[in-house]
């Protein structure tokens, strides 16, 4: 069993997509918080929170998942990732404002523009996988 838990939120497919992506690429287990919203994270030593932003604010889904399951994520390695359409100061100032709304601190955020891998992913989701699997 894998240590680490991809939870998300997605709306248009991207952020799914992504957290797709790293689960297998990290060998994590994911959940997609449309299809289950009840997860039992006790095993889990890092959990990763995915999201994306509409009118500058996480999903819903996201909010409420973290704000009812605090007691869950006490002691656990927190990180949240973003795919936004900014990038740059924009996107650094986005992921600023919703790392701090959502207290995550441990925060990246993948622009929709720049170098795609052979799987159409950003090259800084590659860099996330990278950073990710040294925790």
């Amino acid at each position: 069993m894998t240590n680490k838990a991809i939870v998300y939120s997605s709306t248009l497919g991207k952020t799914r997509k992504i957290a797709k992506y790293v689960a297998k690429e990290l060998k994590a287990d994911s959940f997609d918080l449309k299809k289950q919203t009840v997860i039992n994270l006790s095993e889990y030593t890092h959990i990763i929170f995915g999201t994306g932003i509409h009118g500058g604010k996480p999903y819903g889904a996201i909010v409420r998942f973290l704000n009812e399951n605090k007691d869950q994520l006490t002691g656990k390695k927190i990180t949240l990732f973003v795919s936004c359409k900014f990038d740059g100061e924009k996107g650094e100032a986005q992921i600023k404002k919703v790392s701090g709304e959502l207290g995550i601190s441990n925060a990246f955020f993948f622009p929709g523009k720049g170098e795609k891998n052979n799987e159409g992913m950003s090259a800084s989701v590659d860099a996330f996988i990278k950073e990710m699997s040294r925790k």
